[in-house]
């Protein structure tokens, strides 16, 4: 296993015009007045992290310092508008791993053991992390007796702190529209330390059991997989809204516009791509992958990550992208107290022959606020300044020149 670190010192500075940013709008071609994204002309305004090294982005990992990742000139609370601190800011040294969080077994509507996937997934697709999340109701029948418990048992014999997490979640999928029993749309939870009640038919009772359990964190599943999948069109529950962290651009060829549908209704999520295998291909069913960036490759860390929304989504099995805000808050961070954030996005992968096309800024409504080309380079580094009246929020989407996406986690902003 290899990790590829880069030197930070790239900084794309582009020269487009002002956008204006929309807030709240219901379509791309909607604009509000008040918000506003500009290139960085000043390399100092988001300025590229100091340290040797950039971030891992290989498909294997073995550990080691990421200081790189650490620095920057806004300081260690991020710098607002005149240098006052941001509060909400996330700091610190993180490394970028790769794993797929969505697979099953024979425990549930899949084939073969919770075991046969962690190993596949790791001698084979070459993942950093597996969890298998078979569907919470069959985990109730029998036999095997105890099926979450095997589960969980199989996950720590495979889990090797260090070189591979192996973890086991579940799937839930019981909330319906009654009388007709459409579903409302499908979760992963993470990190649970029990079961579930077997059926909850409104979703609003499964976000309650997800608040009630200490260690869980919470994930939209392949939303518009069928109609009525968008949990009442992503109706906010602000109790919940600090587990429910994550949402897989998987599934429905609609997951983009639901993805901003939910970030719109005030959802603080970031993006995740998963496999959803049913076969025995964990890993290798295709390239896509869900990114975290990681203080190291263990469950406290994964859990940390996921709370604090550090994920990114890729269709390439060793890219990895990352938004920063003034140099030094990472991707995921809800800030608050400023009107203009420097941002910076980073996309890079170890091919040589795998660069990217552009890097496209995206804020409320999907509109499409600034676009920087790559020309093929990586790794790429644009730099934009954001200015704001209103709450909002910075999307950024890398495209690779053979088409791939990879989406960086949101960063949030209100004055």
């Amino acid at each position: 296993m290899s990790r590829l670190a880069f030197p930070l010192s790239v900084v794309a500075l582009a020269a487009l015009p002002l956008v204006a940013w929309a807030s709240g709008c219901d379509s791309a071609s909607e604009t509000q007045p008040g918000t506003n994204v500009t290139p960085d002309q000043d390399a100092g305004d988001a300025a590229p992290d100091t340290g040797s090294g950039g971030f891992g982005a290989g498909g294997d990992h073995t550990g080691g310092s990421a200081a790189g990742d650490a620095g920057g000139n806004g300081g260690s609370s991020g710098g607002g508008a005149g240098g006052s601190p941001l509060a909400g800011c996330i700091t610190g040294g993180f490394t970028a791993f790769h794993g797929n969080f969505h697979a099953h077994t024979s425990y549930s509507d899949g084939v073969d053991e919770p075991e046969d996937a962690f190993a596949h997934a790791r001698d084979v697709a070459g993942l950093d992390i597996m969890v298998v999340t078979d569907h919470l109701e069959q985990l109730y029948l029998l036999p095997p007796v105890n099926r979450w418990g095997l589960c969980k048992d199989q996950a720590d014999a495979a889990n090797q702190p260090t070189v591979f997490i192996a973890e086991c979640g579940y799937e839930y999928g019981s909330g319906f529209i009654l009388p007709l029993f459409q579903s409302t749309g499908h979760n992963n939870v993470f990190f649970p330390d029990s079961l579930f009640p077997a059926v909850q038919t409104d979703f609003h009772d499964f976000y309650a059991s997800l608040t009630g359990c200490a260690p869980c964190v919470g994930q939209f599943n392949h939303p518009g997989d069928e109609p009525t999948q968008t949990w009442n069109n992503f109706d906010y529950d602000a109790a919940v809204d600090d587990r429910m962290t994550l949402f897989e651009l998987s599934g429905s060829n609609q997951a983009w516009d639901l993805y901003f549908q939910a970030l719109d209704a005030g959802w603080h999520i970031s993006p995740m791509l998963n496999q959803d295998n049913h076969s025995a291909n964990w890993g290798t069913a295709n390239d896509d992958r869900s990114g975290v960036f990681l203080t190291d490759l263990s469950r406290t860390a994964l859990r940390q990550a996921m709370l604090d929304r550090r994920t990114f989504s890729s269709e390439d099995r060793n890219a990895a992208v990352r938004t920063m805000a003034n140099g030094s808050c990472w991707m995921g961070s809800v800030l608050s107290g400023g009107t203009t954030v420097g941002l910076t996005v980073l996309a890079e992968d170890p091919d040589s022959n795998d660069g990217f096309d552009t890097i496209n800024l995206f804020g409320p409504g999907k509109t499409l606020l600034d676009s920087y080309a790559c020309n093929g380079a990586t790794p790429c580094q644009a730099s934009f300044t954001i200015t704001t009246a209103t709450s909002t929020y910075a999307v950024a989407r890398a495209h690779q020149t053979d088409g791939d996406l990879l989406v960086a986690a949101p960063i949030w902003l209100t004055p």
